[in-house]
């Protein structure tokens, strides 16, 4: 083959590529930004006039782009309790069929909350929460998205349902309703992406994909094809967010991905507007995220996640296993049992791993192993000791469908002092002092998606000193702190 003939080969192939490629405009994305975050939608709260007002222009556009409506109607009304207040809300959801007579009957969902904080009064102004990247990109981005998947239909194998979900800010209350309502039946749904603030790419470095190792075909998405597009993806695991739209759907098994470009906008200022945004990197998401669904809805299989069985009950699809990271600070003291006083409060402080372990909906056991610095102040000085310690606790945590989960938490401990020292004298384990301690923890706390915050009291059954008639036990409080990937 000639020079000139590899040369044409290569121009034609280049020309084909390109051809192919999905060509949102910023200009298309910016219009639909700046009516989303604008003053006159006052922040599109949950429930409000405004919100109403945001929903109906998304169905507009969904039905201008020739996006069909799911069961005949784009707004799905739902009703969250907010304290004595029932309060309305509502999910847009259009629906573009696959052609593959085998797969057609599966979707996947494209998500995107179109909710944000509203406002409030300061001073007698009147201080509008534009939520311009949090999340009106979002929003944008999928009604070019639906725009883009509905040129090239007949490629499709799965369906594609598209959803602006309501009540997001408030607690996911419009993605945990379309499931527990299966607006679209979740055996069905065979993956999720919710795209939640993808307006920053420049100042991000590129995009997060938070969940996409949860893909056979990861490595292409992530690679070759974020490359077709220019994009560099800046973070990708196997973890589903727990902090937007994909954590409803991760509980029923389903392969969930958060698009994402960080918190480089404004996140819930004020300042959060539409101006601010990079409007040449959300096009290049948009477009990517066409041609990723549209090689997703063919691909088989998608993930080693396989959903729920119709009727399954959704809780037994919850990750039953958490590793994680711990930090307490506090204080303690020694309790001289025999006599009339006690030892003086000194900071005391650990840290180390944690693992939660769901035994049931309710119930979560929580092993960790920890380094701690603990003692008491008396009058020969300061005593400290430096330890490993390894709590074993049980939790009983609120009811598993909510966002902010209470719990109360009662366990026991067990200790070895490796080294410690009176003032400046080292402290000595052979003949004066027991190096193994063992007692009970108990506390409460709260955990807020993926962090836990907590009180938790710490009391020794043992006796820390090796004579029988000077008995001393160890007693600390912490503020604990804990973070589960």
């Amino acid at each position: 083959m000639s020079r000139l003939t590899l040369l044409l080969t290569a121009a034609l192939s280049i020309s084909l590529s390109l051809s192919a490629q999905f060509t949102t405009t910023p200009e298309a994305l910016k219009t639909h930004v700046s009516f989303l975050a604008s003053d006159a939608l006052l922040g599109r709260g949950f429930g409000s006039p405004q919100g109403l007002e945001a929903a109906r222009y998304i169905a507009e556009q969904f039905e201008m782009a020739g996006i069909k409506p799911l069961d005949g109607r784009y707004l799905h009304p739902f009703t969250a309790r907010m304290g004595i207040l029932n309060i309305s809300g509502n999910n847009v959801v259009g629906v573009i069929r696959g052609s593959d007579p085998d797969l057609r009957e599966e979707y996947i969902v494209l998500g995107a909350h179109y909710d944000h904080l509203g406002w409030k009064t300061k001073d007698g102004d009147t201080l509008v929460y534009n939520g311009a990247d949090d999340n009106a990109t979002g929003s944008a981005s999928l009604i070019e998205i639906g725009r883009n998947l509905l040129e090239r239909e007949g490629e499709l194998g799965r369906s594609v349902i598209l959803v602006a979900f309501d009540g997001e800010e408030s607690g996911l209350l419009g993605s945990t309703h379309f499931l527990e309502e299966s607006v679209v039946a979740p055996h069905r749904i065979k993956l999720m992406f919710s795209l939640d603030m993808v307006g920053m790419v420049k100042a991000h470095g590129g995009l997060d994909l938070k969940g996409i190792k949860l893909l056979e075909d990861s490595d292409h998405l992530v690679g070759e094809l974020a490359g077709k597009y220019g994009l560099r993806i800046t973070k990708a695991n196997s973890a589903i967010e727990q902090r937007t739209d994909t954590a409803p759907f991760g509980k029923y098994g389903i392969p969930s991905i958060a698009p994402n470009t960080g918190t480089e906008s404004p996140y819930h200022k004020p300042e959060d507007t539409f101006e601010k945004l990079d409007y040449e990197g959300m096009a290049m998401v948009t477009n990517y995220m066409s041609e990723a669904t549209l090689y997703l809805s063919s691909r088989e299989p998608l993930s080693e996640l396989t959903g729920v069985e119709e009727g399954e009950d959704p809780v037994s699809s919850v990750k039953s296993f958490r590793l994680g990271l711990r930090l307490n600070l506090g204080s303690s003291h020694h309790n001289y049992r025999d006599q009339y006083f006690t030892g003086k409060s000194i900071f005391a402080a650990g840290g180390g791993l944690m693992t939660n372990i769901r035994l049931s909906g309710n119930f979560h056991l929580q092993p960790e192993i920890l380094y701690e610095t603990r003692g008491s102040k008396h009058m020969d000085g300061v005593l400290r000791t430096h330890t490993i310690t390894a709590p074993l606790n049980l939790l009983l945590m609120s009811d598993e469908d909510q966002m902010v989960r209470r719990y109360a938490q009662v366990g026991g401990y067990f200790s070895s002092h490796f080294g410690g020292q009176i003032s400046v004298t080292p402290i000595d384990f052979e003949t004066d002092f027991n190096r193994n301690e063992y007692g009970l923890i108990y506390g409460f706390g709260m955990e807020v998606m993926n962090i836990q915050m907590g009180l938790w009291f710490q009391k020794s059954f043992s006796d820390f000193h090796k004579e029988p008639d000077n008995r001393i036990s160890q007693q600390s409080v912490y503020f604990t702190l804990g973070w589960l990937f």
